[in-house]
């Protein structure tokens, strides 16, 4: 008799708390709710006030829920439907890409990027100087440099419930990046003493650059991209012209020798894998 009043009394413990229990939802605005959730559809979340259970369904919108934290203690995070990387799950993450343009100025570029998740990808590049068409320019120039980027895909500036990426590196950018390169090369000095004004001598030039990219890329059919991008930043160099006009570092132009201020481009093709 006694085990079957403790089990009694253990049936109303357990409906009073399960009564009483609730879940809580984090708004993204920093609002917390203290709720008896009913149903979690695929774009809103119904809901009740614990202290009126009897009262109105509350309907809300999950692209405004930061989190839910059930009575349970199981917590569960929402995230837009644009930066859910479930909806990406299918699609290519990664892209091989070859500079078009680079062979017409003495190197070819390879690239590398690599989708980190919705919005944000990293970049990187190797380039062989000398490599490509007029590369018997008097230079005779021989070399590397490599370019390190990472990528903020632009997002809308207003969002529909249920908007998406069509494709997770589509879209346009901004890419922050830094380039190193070393190369040996004839190097030209300023000579009035000889009659042709100018004296070559073989030198290492080793260049650096910090750029801010902005381009566009598409994407067909998670298959084949195109990128073009142009850039604006600051190059430095172990060497400079004594001459004025633009000055070729390989992969950034050096607008004068008197000042510090470059620009770069490109168009690049490439594969998804």
């Amino acid at each position: 008799m006694k085990s079957k009043h403790q089990w009694i009394v253990f049936c109303l413990l357990f409906s009073v708390l399960s009564a009483n229990a609730q879940d809580t939802i984090y708004i993204r605005t920093k609002e917390i709710i203290h709720a008896k959730i009913i149903e979690i559809g695929i774009d809103e979340i119904k809901y009740k006030i614990p202290e009126v259970p009897d009262g109105p369904t509350v309907v809300i919108p999950k692209d405004q829920i930061w989190k839910i934290v059930f009575a349970s203690g199981v917590t569960q995070i929402l995230q837009p439907e644009m930066f859910n990387p479930e909806n990406y799950s299918s699609q290519h993450k990664n892209a091989l890409k070859i500079d078009f343009l680079s062979p017409m100025y003495q190197h070819i570029t390879f690239v590398y990027e690599l989708s980190l998740k919705p919005g944000q990808s990293a970049e990187a590049s190797l380039s062989i100087i000398g490599v490509g068409f007029n590369t018997n320019n008097g230079e005779n120039a021989h070399g590397a440099f490599v370019r390190l980027g990472y990528k903020f895909i632009k997002s809308p500036d207003y969002y529909l419930r249920g908007m998406k990426y069509t494709h997770i590196l589509k879209g346009s950018y901004v890419r922050p990046d830094i380039l190193i390169g070393t190369y040996t090369g004839n190097y030209r000095y300023d000579n009035f003493s000889f009659s042709f004004g100018y004296q070559p001598e073989k030198v290492r030039i080793t260049y650096g650059s910090f750029q801010m990219t902005f381009g566009k890329q598409w994407v067909f059919d998670d298959l084949f991209l195109v990128d073009y991008f142009f850039g604006l930043g600051y190059t430095f160099s172990n060497i400079n012209t004594n001459y004025s006009g633009g000055v070729q570092r390989y992969g950034v132009e050096q607008i004068s020798s008197e000042s510090p201020f470059s620009i770069s481009g490109g168009l690049r093709i490439g594969i998804l894998f």
